[in-house]
Formats: structure tokens, C-alpha cells, sequence
């Protein structure tokens, strides 16, 4: 079944695409880790990168991981994964 989302990307997008998956979330040691794993486990491969910045006060970290996605489908999953990690507030 296609969702609307998936109709949207796949209007928008050129698949397979380079993506950066964005999330913010609680700083801790495992964050980056977490976020990285999520999206490769969504995708089934390795992200090319990521990278991660504190904020001013060092209380929330947002992270960047970048790979290529072959479909709207695993954006979507890849974005659910990263819902999935403790302490994210956002994804973008």
C-alpha cells in the first residue's frame, strides 16, 4: 500500500538519491551511535556520513547522517528508526 508521503516523495525525488536524515535529540554518549545505527538498519547499508553538533549550552546535539536511499520507502522507514531513538525531540 503507497501512502501519501510515499506518492509525495516519489513525485519529488529521483530515486536512488543522496539523503540527509536530521535529528535532535537529548545529548548523551550513544546518541550519535544510536542515530547512525537506525538509519543503516532501515536502509540495510552503511551511511556515507555522520556528524554530529552541540548546541550552545551542550543540552541537545543534533545529528546529520548522510547515505543514498534507493526508495521512498526507505526514507520513511529510516525516519520511523530514527523516531525510535531514545531522546529525539526532532526529525528533519
Amino acid at each position: 500500500m503507497t501512502t501519501d508521503r510515499q506518492s509525495d516523495l516519489d513525485d519529488l525525488v529521483e530515486f536512488p538519491a543522496p539523503w540527509t536524515f536530521r535529528a535532535v535529540g537529548a545529548t548523551t554518549p550513544t546518541l550519535r551511535a544510536s542515530c547512525r545505527s537506525a538509519v543503516e538498519g532501515a536502509i540495510g547499508r552503511a551511511a556515507v556520513s555522520v556528524v554530529e553538533q552541540p548546541s550552545s549550552k551542550g543540552r541537545w546535539t543534533a545529528v546529520r547522517v548522510k547515505t543514498v536511499v534507493e526508495s521512498s520507502e526507505e526514507v520513511l522507514a529510516a525516519y520511523a528508526a530514527l523516531w525510535e531513538v531514545e531522546g529525539i525531540i526532532k526529525c528533519l
